[in-house]
Protein backbone atom coordinates (compact mmCIF):
# COMPACT_ATOMS: atom_id res chain seq x y z
CA UNK A 1 0.00 0.00 0.00
CA UNK A 2 1.21 3.51 -0.83
CA UNK A 3 2.51 5.44 2.16
CA UNK A 4 -0.11 7.87 3.46
CA UNK A 5 1.06 11.48 3.89
CA UNK A 6 -0.63 14.42 5.55
CA UNK A 7 0.46 18.04 5.76
CA UNK A 8 -0.08 20.07 8.96
CA UNK A 9 0.87 23.36 10.57
CA UNK A 10 1.21 24.17 14.29
CA UNK A 11 -2.04 25.44 15.81
CA UNK A 12 -2.32 28.37 18.20
CA UNK A 13 -6.11 28.62 18.18
CA UNK A 14 -7.65 26.52 20.97
CA UNK A 15 -10.92 26.12 22.84
CA UNK A 16 -14.15 27.42 21.36
CA UNK A 17 -12.17 29.58 18.93
CA UNK A 18 -11.44 26.50 16.79
CA UNK A 19 -14.81 27.13 15.12
CA UNK A 20 -13.00 29.89 13.24
CA UNK A 21 -10.63 27.28 11.79
CA UNK A 22 -13.47 25.06 10.61
CA UNK A 23 -15.18 27.98 8.90
CA UNK A 24 -11.88 28.60 7.09
CA UNK A 25 -11.74 25.00 5.84
CA UNK A 26 -9.22 23.84 8.43
CA UNK A 27 -9.43 20.87 10.78
CA UNK A 28 -8.01 21.06 14.33
CA UNK A 29 -6.09 18.10 15.66
CA UNK A 30 -3.44 16.96 18.11
CA UNK A 31 -0.39 14.70 17.92
CA UNK A 32 0.74 12.96 21.09
CA UNK A 33 2.89 10.01 22.11
CA UNK A 34 4.98 8.56 24.92
CA UNK A 35 8.16 10.29 23.75
CA UNK A 36 6.83 13.68 22.61
CA UNK A 37 5.00 16.64 24.07
CA UNK A 38 1.41 16.96 22.79
CA UNK A 39 1.42 19.14 19.69
CA UNK A 40 -1.69 21.08 18.59
CA UNK A 41 -1.91 21.14 14.79
CA UNK A 42 -4.31 21.99 11.99
CA UNK A 43 -4.91 20.34 8.62
CA UNK A 44 -6.66 21.10 5.39
CA UNK A 45 -10.10 19.65 6.21
CA UNK A 46 -10.67 18.03 2.81
CA UNK A 47 -7.23 16.39 2.73
CA UNK A 48 -7.51 15.18 6.33
CA UNK A 49 -10.91 13.59 5.74
CA UNK A 50 -9.64 11.77 2.64
CA UNK A 51 -6.61 10.39 4.53
CA UNK A 52 -8.74 9.40 7.54
CA UNK A 53 -11.08 7.41 5.29
CA UNK A 54 -8.17 5.57 3.67
CA UNK A 55 -6.27 4.89 6.88
CA UNK A 56 -8.98 3.69 9.24
CA UNK A 57 -7.57 3.11 12.71
CA UNK A 58 -4.65 0.85 11.83
CA UNK A 59 -2.65 2.43 8.99
CA UNK A 60 0.56 4.35 9.44
CA UNK A 61 0.46 7.99 8.34
CA UNK A 62 3.44 10.29 7.93
CA UNK A 63 2.44 13.75 9.14
CA UNK A 64 4.65 16.58 7.95
CA UNK A 65 4.36 19.53 10.32
CA UNK A 66 5.64 22.86 9.01
CA UNK A 67 8.88 23.83 10.75
CA UNK A 68 9.63 20.24 11.86
CA UNK A 69 12.53 18.53 10.02
CA UNK A 70 11.19 14.97 10.11
CA UNK A 71 7.62 13.68 9.82
CA UNK A 72 5.68 12.12 12.67
CA UNK A 73 4.73 8.48 12.07
CA UNK A 74 1.22 8.26 13.51
CA UNK A 75 -1.97 6.23 13.68
CA UNK A 76 -5.45 7.65 14.15
CA UNK A 77 -6.61 7.20 17.73
CA UNK A 78 -9.83 9.21 17.71
CA UNK A 79 -12.00 10.86 15.08
CA UNK A 80 -14.70 13.32 16.13
CA UNK A 81 -17.63 14.01 13.81
CA UNK A 82 -20.49 16.44 13.66
CA UNK A 83 -23.08 13.88 12.69
CA UNK A 84 -25.75 16.45 11.88
CA UNK A 85 -23.54 18.27 9.39
CA UNK A 86 -21.63 15.08 8.46
CA UNK A 87 -18.26 16.76 8.79
CA UNK A 88 -15.05 15.86 10.58
CA UNK A 89 -14.38 18.26 13.46
CA UNK A 90 -11.24 16.93 15.24
CA UNK A 91 -8.46 14.41 14.75
CA UNK A 92 -6.36 12.74 17.47
CA UNK A 93 -3.10 11.16 16.25
CA UNK A 94 -0.70 8.97 18.22
CA UNK A 95 2.98 9.15 17.28
CA UNK A 96 4.78 5.78 17.19
CA UNK A 97 8.38 4.68 17.37
CA UNK A 98 9.30 2.68 14.27
CA UNK A 99 11.43 0.33 16.40
CA UNK A 100 8.77 -0.51 18.99
CA UNK A 101 5.91 -2.93 18.42
CA UNK A 102 2.36 -1.71 18.88
CA UNK A 103 -0.76 -3.62 19.92
CA UNK A 104 -3.79 -2.60 17.92
CA UNK A 105 -7.04 -3.87 16.42
CA UNK A 106 -7.24 -4.39 12.66
CA UNK A 107 -10.57 -4.62 10.84
CA UNK A 108 -11.66 -7.78 9.00
CA UNK A 109 -12.78 -7.14 5.42
CA UNK A 110 -14.84 -9.92 3.81
CA UNK A 111 -14.16 -10.48 0.09
CA UNK A 112 -15.63 -12.86 -2.46
CA UNK A 113 -19.04 -14.53 -2.63
CA UNK A 114 -20.12 -17.47 -0.49
CA UNK A 115 -21.76 -20.23 -2.60
CA UNK A 116 -23.77 -21.36 0.42
CA UNK A 117 -25.44 -17.95 0.53
CA UNK A 118 -26.01 -17.48 -3.20
CA UNK A 119 -27.09 -21.03 -4.06
CA UNK A 120 -28.36 -22.58 -0.84
CA UNK A 121 -29.99 -19.55 0.76
CA UNK A 122 -27.77 -19.61 3.84
CA UNK A 123 -27.20 -16.64 6.11
CA UNK A 124 -23.68 -15.24 6.48
CA UNK A 125 -22.89 -14.42 10.10
CA UNK A 126 -19.95 -12.00 10.48
CA UNK A 127 -19.06 -12.68 14.12
CA UNK A 128 -15.64 -11.01 14.46
CA UNK A 129 -15.15 -7.58 12.89
CA UNK A 130 -11.67 -6.87 14.29
CA UNK A 131 -8.74 -8.92 15.55
CA UNK A 132 -6.06 -7.94 18.06
CA UNK A 133 -2.55 -7.93 16.64
CA UNK A 134 1.00 -6.92 17.53
CA UNK A 135 3.54 -5.65 15.03
CA UNK A 136 6.00 -2.94 14.16
CA UNK A 137 4.37 0.22 12.77
CA UNK A 138 5.83 -0.49 9.33
CA UNK A 139 3.70 -3.67 9.07
CA UNK A 140 0.36 -1.96 9.79
CA UNK A 141 -2.44 -2.24 7.23
CA UNK A 142 -5.92 -0.63 7.12
CA UNK A 143 -7.68 -4.02 7.08
CA UNK A 144 -7.13 -7.76 6.59
CA UNK A 145 -9.04 -9.43 3.76
CA UNK A 146 -10.82 -12.72 4.44
CA UNK A 147 -11.97 -14.67 1.36
CA UNK A 148 -15.41 -16.25 1.92
CA UNK A 149 -15.70 -17.94 -1.49
CA UNK A 150 -14.75 -21.27 0.09
CA UNK A 151 -17.92 -21.33 2.17
CA UNK A 152 -19.97 -23.75 0.07
CA UNK A 153 -22.14 -25.59 2.59
CA UNK A 154 -24.49 -24.69 5.43
CA UNK A 155 -22.43 -24.78 8.63
CA UNK A 156 -19.12 -23.89 6.96
CA UNK A 157 -17.04 -21.37 8.90
CA UNK A 158 -13.73 -19.53 9.03
CA UNK A 159 -11.80 -19.22 12.28
CA UNK A 160 -9.07 -16.79 13.28
CA UNK A 161 -6.47 -19.51 12.67
CA UNK A 162 -7.57 -19.69 9.01
CA UNK A 163 -6.85 -16.02 8.30
CA UNK A 164 -3.80 -15.20 6.19
CA UNK A 165 -2.20 -12.14 7.75
CA UNK A 166 0.51 -9.99 6.15
CA UNK A 167 4.11 -10.71 7.06
CA UNK A 168 5.27 -9.17 10.32
CA UNK A 169 1.85 -9.25 12.02
CA UNK A 170 1.27 -11.48 15.04
CA UNK A 171 -2.37 -12.28 15.81
CA UNK A 172 -3.30 -12.12 19.50
CA UNK A 173 -7.00 -13.04 19.22
CA UNK A 174 -7.90 -16.65 20.16
CA UNK A 175 -7.11 -18.84 17.14
CA UNK A 176 -10.29 -20.91 17.61
CA UNK A 177 -12.64 -17.93 17.57
CA UNK A 178 -15.11 -18.06 14.65
CA UNK A 179 -14.89 -15.08 12.30
CA UNK A 180 -17.67 -15.96 9.84
CA UNK A 181 -20.15 -18.82 9.61
CA UNK A 182 -22.93 -19.92 7.30
CA UNK A 183 -26.20 -20.54 9.11
CA UNK A 184 -29.46 -22.03 7.83
CA UNK A 185 -32.52 -19.83 7.66
CA UNK A 186 -34.74 -20.64 10.61
CA UNK A 187 -38.40 -20.28 9.81
CA UNK A 188 -40.53 -19.07 12.67
CA UNK A 189 -43.49 -21.33 13.39
CA UNK A 190 -46.47 -19.42 14.67
CA UNK A 191 -47.82 -21.12 17.77
CA UNK A 192 -51.59 -21.34 17.99
CA UNK A 193 -52.75 -21.18 21.56
CA UNK A 194 -55.55 -23.60 22.33
CA UNK A 195 -58.35 -21.79 24.10
CA UNK A 196 -60.42 -23.86 26.50
CA UNK A 197 -63.80 -22.34 27.26
CA UNK A 198 -65.09 -23.33 30.65
CA UNK A 199 -68.76 -22.94 31.53
CA UNK A 200 -69.73 -20.18 33.91
CA UNK A 201 -70.63 -21.05 37.45
CA UNK A 202 -74.33 -20.34 36.83
CA UNK A 203 -74.46 -23.03 34.16
CA UNK A 204 -73.31 -25.81 36.48
CA UNK A 205 -76.04 -28.11 37.68
CA UNK A 206 -75.55 -29.31 41.21
CA UNK A 207 -76.99 -32.82 41.34
CA UNK A 208 -79.51 -33.34 44.07
CA UNK A 209 -80.06 -29.63 44.75
CA UNK A 210 -83.75 -29.68 43.71
CA UNK A 211 -84.46 -32.85 45.61
CA UNK A 212 -83.03 -31.39 48.80
CA UNK A 213 -85.07 -28.24 48.31
CA UNK A 214 -88.24 -30.24 47.76
CA UNK A 215 -87.77 -32.19 50.92
CA UNK A 216 -87.34 -28.95 52.86
CA UNK A 217 -90.59 -27.51 51.57
CA UNK A 218 -92.42 -30.57 52.68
Amino acid sequence: MEQLRLQATPRTVIGKQVKQLRRAGLLPGIIYGSSIEPLAVQFDAHEARSIANQAGSSSLINVYVAGTPTPYSVIIRDVQWDYLKRVLIHLDLQALSMTEKVRIQISINLVGTAHAVEELGGVLLHLVNEIDVECLPSALVPAIDVDISGLTQIGDSISVKDILVPEGIEVLTDAEETVVQISAVVEEVEEVEEIVVEPEAGDVEVIGQEEEGAETEE
